[in-house]
């Protein structure tokens, strides 16, 4: 593809563009004074086009119409002109119902247009710089608007935009593959906000040379250049044409002042930013970290104040915005900062303050998302190299008494305790597991009045913990478990179960002697119940640890329970039923041949 072949008026037209959307108000003046008027007319044309997006085979080119057509208005159209309310209705129609799916269907199919392959191109071209263009006059439009009732309504339309970006900024996406090594045009921008290497990389290359220029400068103790892989030229010049229209820094402006905005376009816009640091130089790392502070600041105070904006007036239940903001969009401009540990605990403080007010809360929705924001605090501390510890974290779970108010309610709902579940395997497998932790969640089984989907679902959080526990934990559990079992049969059947769960998880074989006990005495006892016995838990057992065991061991240890039985036969009195059938299903783990019927007696 001939990349120079785009035309360079995209470039020279968007920043006029930009600019006219800047100038004061004597400069609108001056243009009314001049008798120009807004080219209402595109309203129409507009309408035309967005109907041959929807409908039309010719995708690229119809959503190239479409955008050059906006970025014109929206060019004209700043707040202080006579831009009439209907075009902007208009535009936002686009941005909001057939915008991100044209640009998501273009990203993900490069070929989608049936147009002839040199005309393809060059729509290709001119369709991706003039979307950057079109989002840097949108957010340009709109951060020159005061907040209102009406820019509310604009900032739901411009989310979609921001989607735009955010996909477009993704190197990973199919196009972006397909435009890795293509030229881009010639008028590209400086890399102002981007470069083609990254920036140590190019620092330690230009040093290099310099120093080869002189023989003597050499120091043969300097490390080689490591190879290093180029960066994806289309993504650095759209990411440098969206700064060169001004879009970074109106980004940037609206997020200095979060109130004025929606939630859900500040969190998009922190998502753009996000998106492109790793590929951004360190001028634009420092200006994209400056806005870290004003956005936490405000987070924060909607946090105290259980303002409604959190979850978006109610739009989004679950609070996913908010976890999506504090637990990827922030962290990730962070980390690029100057002092990631220091903001990263700060960021902890309000993750700490939203999850305390959740589970004051009654509301499942609530709290379910205070306790997985608090599972995903645990995940993040052990995966991050800076920000809290998990040590810290758990200090602040018992200071608040975290793991007592997540066990209080919704037990019943299985999304809860999955959650629930990875707070409890997160302390265990790091050994923060504390017996007073083991102590709550069995208490929550012995309750008389606990559902049985409660227990049901305990017993499996149980056999979760079991199989990622250390010995001394293990201890703890097979205390009370060998407590229990005086239980009714549901609640012995369960044991049964957790037992079984614990045997097959076993490869170590570290367990075999208490749990081969233990179900021995669960299901060899007099007062058995048929339930208990129809659960062939001794042969599940046996057979799990014949798969964990070496060969010979593995049917020597199947020939020790056979002949267990047999013993426990002779010696007649009640319980014959099960003994019988478990000598039926251990002898189905034998081979057909090889082991003589007296070694069971043996």
């Amino acid at each position: 593809m001939e990349g120079q072949t785009v035309s360079n008026s995209i470039s020279d037209d968007a920043g006029q563009a930009s600019s006219e959307l800047l100038e004061e108000q004597d400069g609108d003046a001056m243009d009314a004074e001049q008798g120009k008027l807004f080219p209402s007319d595109e309203f129409i044309l507009l309408n035309h086009q967005t109907t041959v997006l929807r409908t039309g085979s010719h995708g690229i080119h119809a959503l190239s119409q479409c955008l050059r057509t906006v970025c014109g208005m929206l060019g004209w159209g700043s707040p202080r002109s006579r831009m009439r309310q209907a075009d902007l209705d208009c535009v936002r129609r686009l941005f909001r119902d057939d915008l991100f799916l044209s640009v998501d269907k273009l990203l993900n199919y490069h070929q989608s247009s049936r147009l002839p392959q040199q005309d393809q191109e060059e729509a290709l071209f001119e369709t991706l710089q003039l979307l950057v263009a079109t989002a840097a006059h949108a957010i340009s439009y709109r951060a020159c608007l005061p907040a209102s009732d009406a820019t509310a309504e604009l900032d739901s339309d411009l989310v979609p935009v921001a989607q735009c970006m955010l996909n477009l900024f993704n190197m990973h996406r199919p196009l972006m593959h397909h435009l890795a090594e293509e030229e881009v045009p010639a008028s590209s921008q400086p890399f102002e906000y981007a470069d083609n290497l990254p920036e140590i990389w190019a620092q330690r290359q230009f040093t290099s040379d310099a120093d080869n220029d002189d023989p003597i400068a050499v120091d043969e103790q300097v490390e080689p250049l490591e190879p290093v892989v180029e960066r994806n030229r289309w993504l650095v010049h759209l990411i440098n044409h969206f700064g060169y229209l001004h879009g970074f820094d109106n980004i940037l402006q609206l997020l200095q002042e979060p109130d004025q905005i929606s939630f859900a376009l500040l969190n998009m816009m922190t998502a753009v930013l996000a998106q492109v640091v790793d590929e951004a130089t360190d001028a634009a790392k420092e200006k994209f970290n400056e806005i870290v502070g004003p956005v936490m600041q405000h987070v924060e105070q909607l946090v105290k104040a259980g303002n409604e904006r959190l979850n978006d007036h109610g739009s989004d239940r679950t609070y996913s915005i908010f976890q999506c903001l504090v637990n990827t969009n922030l962290p990730r401009i962070i980390l690029q900062g100057p002092d990631p540990q220091a903001m990263l605990l700060q960021l902890a403080q309000v993750q700490c303050l939203f999850v305390s007010k959740m589970l004051d809360s009654s509301s499942f929705n609530k709290l379910l998302s205070g306790v997985r924001e608090c599972n995903r605090m645990l995940i993040n501390a052990g995966n991050r190299q800076c920000g809290p510890t998990l040590e810290m974290l758990v200090d602040w779970m018992a200071r608040e008494g975290i793991v007592q108010r997540i066990l209080r309610t919704n037990l019943h709902q299985r999304q809860y305790v999955q959650e629930v579940q990875g707070i409890m395997v997160t302390l265990t497998i790091n050994q923060f597991l504390a017996p007073e932790h083991l102590d709550m969640l069995w208490a929550v089984t012995e309750k008389e009045d606990t559902y049985e989907a409660v227990k049901a679902h305990m017993f499996g959080l149980l056999a979760e913990i079991a199989s990622r526990s250390l010995p001394n934990q293990l201890d703890m559990l097979f205390a009370k478990l060998e407590a229990a079992q005086q239980r009714s049969s549901q609640d012995t059947a369960r044991l049964l179960g957790l037992l079984q769960h614990l045997a097959a998880s076993d490869k170590e074989v570290n367990m075999v002697g208490k749990i081969s006990d233990m179900v021995w005495d669960l299901t060899m006892g007099e007062s058995a119940h048929p339930d208990v016995v129809a659960l062939n838990a001794l042969a599940n057992a046996t057979k799990a640890y014949k798969l964990h065991l070496e060969v010979g061991e593995g049917l020597d240890f199947v020939v020790a329970n056979l002949g267990k039985c047999c013993a426990k036969l002779l010696e007649g009195g009640a319980g014959q039923v099960p003994l019988l059938r478990s000598m039926q299903e251990l002898l189905r783990l034998l081979p057909d041949e090889g082991v003589g019927p007296g070694a069971y007696m043996q």
